[in-house]
């Protein structure tokens, strides 16, 4: 299989944490359709359970993910209807972190490239390895970006940066990416990952969740909205604490 997914146990106090780890290592975790698909479906798997109070993503092997895998669509009958089905898979795939209700860590290291950089620029904290690269372009791929990307890259660090981050096919090193605020670099990723679901998860959970929806419906909400959405969790949060 090549996503491996695990829930919390219903009865667990301690880890409310649902995670999936890319498993295609030997293909560089690249996603074709399948892998596609089904990490689609764990990261909704994921984000619907009711026992877990984040989602983890990580991946075996040495790269996070190298970018969408069209090897198959190039040696399909109809390559036109097989891109368009990855490029499907995938937008459901992005569309589906974005609208999370639940924070959602990224675990890279390695290459992330690609859909793998649009992995890492969907988590609401992304930590990285010290040796780890991002590019825009798949490792392998058309030279174009994989789908997700033009929607992602420009709000994770601005326009004309995400411009000259592309047309450059330039590969960042992992303290460039930090500076630019796209990951956390850690010693030990798979620690800072669970050092920041303790502070996020268990009495936090609540406001954590909130937070993440607010910051992110902002670029598709006017301001009056968005003023009013945060008028009603403040009253929310008002009245969770008179009953607590």
């Amino acid at each position: 299989m090549p996503v491996r997914y695990s829930a919390p146990a219903r009865d667990s106090a301690d880890d409310r944490v649902a995670r999936i780890v890319l498993d295609r290592a030997d293909a560089g975790n690249a996603l074709d359709l399948v892998t596609a698909r089904e990490l689609s479906d764990a990261v909704r798997r994921g984000l619907g359970n009711p026992y877990a109070d984040a989602l983890v993503i990580t991946a075996a092997g040495p790269d996070f993910c190298v970018g969408s895998d069209i090897t198959a669509a190039e040696a399909a009958d109809d390559p036109t209807s097989a891109t368009f089905d990855l490029a499907a898979a995938l937008d459901d795939l992005f569309t589906t972190l974005n609208s999370s209700r639940k924070p959602v860590l990224v675990g890279t290291h390695g290459l992330a490239a690609g859909s793998g950089l649009g992995l890492a620029l969907a988590g609401d904290l992304t930590f990285s390895t010290g040796d780890a690269t991002f590019a825009v372009p798949p490792r392998g791929g058309s030279g174009a970006p994989d789908p997700g990307l033009a929607w992602l890259l420009p709000r994770g660090i601005g326009q004309q940066r995400a411009l000259s981050f592309a047309l450059s096919r330039r590969t960042l090193d992992a303290a460039t990416a930090e500076d630019w605020g796209m990951v956390i670099v850690a010693d030990d990723v798979a620690a800072a990952i669970e050092e920041a679901v303790g502070w996020l998860g268990g009495e936090n959970v609540w406001s954590s969740s909130e937070t993440r929806r607010l910051l992110r419906s902002s670029w598709e909400t006017s301001r009056a909205e968005l003023s009013h959405s945060e008028a009603a969790t403040m009253v929310r949060a008002v009245l969770n604490r008179s009953r607590a």
